[in-house]
């Protein structure tokens, strides 16, 4: 029996040693080795040894780049180091340790600028890791590489790579740059790309596109529709805020009195149909602006009946209030010409009725009342009649 216990008691101890050993075993291999045994040592590491070995590994590839070159053995030496990095060791770090490390990130990026491999590997570490540590350093470093690159001159898989590390992380200077390559031709390989990126970080850029919209041209507004309606989580408020200052930049552009493109239309009702949705009262008198100027159109047969149909339903939801003495005054006018024999729109008349209806407001008694004295369409009749009996006298 005791024969049996100090046989296992040797086992157990001789299990310790190698293993104490095996833990220094790669360590020992990377010191002592060439650039395959270092990258060896790395892919091989425990995770205790990764911890370690990692940043000995960026270091040595920091120190001897220069000398180096463009060395193959000493990109793989990189990649490996930067892929054994784990949010598991780095929760060991202080905040120091994970600036350091940001910053060796930053260094590795710039100072391998001739191996995409490299870069790619950073990119995707970063990614990987950008909850964990700081990022503004690295963002910045994106920015100015899509800046001062010559973008025939970079690797497709590597710009892709940063677009969307940026789509994660950027910010509204990189807003801006990627913005301002949208209509670039020297870019249009990557346009997708670089709208959909512009368009995840419009929630991170409300200065900046405001700012756009307003010295926009038209070109400019359909543009930022369009980045818009691509990003389904900007905040209601951002989103609403785009749209009414989209709304009154197309309706200070477009004017009254002269024909707009069917693109420009859309922009229009496109960011009509956000506000209403979302019952934006703020945008009240941008709203009834529109009204009156779809209004003008529509009278001069530059704006066909569905356009000025959608815009005075819309008033209920925008503009409530403000907007009955115009609907009253705009059914007045519609009763008068029904009066004197002349043909009047049914949508339009309709639209009219069933919005004064929806809002409630008594002062509409008058002129609802009225339209069932003329003669239009039983569907009219039957709408004046419906919105008399829900108009609120308290």
């Amino acid at each position: 029996m005791a024969k049996k216990i100090s046989l296992i008691l040797i086992l157990s101890l001789s299990v310790l040693n190698v293993f104490a050993q095996n833990k220094g075993k790669n360590i020992i291999k990377f010191i002592k080795g060439n650039i395959s045994d270092k990258t060896a040592a790395v892919r091989e590491a425990t995770e205790d040894e990764a911890a370690i070995l990692s940043n000995k590994a960026i270091d040595f590839c920091l120190e001897n780049k220069e000398v180096l070159g463009n060395d193959r053995e000493l990109d793989g030496l990189a990649v490996a180091a930067v892929f054994s990095i784990s949010p598991e060791y780095l929760k060991l770090f202080t905040d120091e340790n994970k600036n350091q490390l940001s910053n060796k990130f930053i260094m590795l990026f710039n100072e391998f600028n001739s191996s995409n491999t490299v870069k790619i590997a950073i990119l995707s570490k970063m990614l990987a890791l950008k909850d964990t540590i700081p990022v503004t350093g690295f963002v910045k470093t994106l920015n100015e590489f899509i800046i001062n690159s010559e973008i025939n001159d970079v690797d497709s898989g590597v710009f892709k790579n940063v677009l969307n590390e940026l789509s994660f992380i950027g910010n509204n200077e990189t807003f801006l740059i990627l913005y301002n390559l949208i209509e670039d031709k020297k870019y249009s390989n990557y346009t997708n790309e670089i709208k959909d990126t512009v368009s995840t970080l419009i929630p991170y850029s409300m200065n900046e596109i405001l700012g756009i919209i307003h010295n926009g041209d038209a070109n400019t507004l359909r543009t930022v529709s369009a980045l818009t309606k691509k990003n389904t989580k900007i905040p209601t408020n951002y989103l609403c805020e785009i749209s009414e200052n989209v709304l009154s930049k197309s309706i200070l552009l477009s004017g009254s009195s002269s024909k707009i493109s069917e693109a420009d239309t859309f922009v229009q009702l496109d960011a009509l149909k956000i506000l209403s949705d979302n019952k934006w009262t703020r945008a009240q008198a941008t709203v009834l602006s529109y009204f009156e100027n779809t209004k003008t159109r529509y009278e001069s047969k530059i704006s066909d009946e569905s356009t000025f149909e959608i815009v005075i339903s819309s008033l209920n939801n925008i503009a409530p209030i403000a907007s009955v003495p115009k609907l009253i005054s705009y059914l007045e006018e519609l009763n008068g010409r029904t009066e004197n024999g002349n043909k009047v729109s049914q949508k339009i008349v309709l639209a009219v009725i069933k919005t004064l209806g929806a809002i409630g407001d008594k002062s509409a008694f008058d002129s609802l009342l009225a339209v069932t004295y003329l003669n239009y369409d039983e569907s009219v009749l039957a709408a004046a009649r419906e919105a008399l009996s829900g108009l609120r006298w308290q």
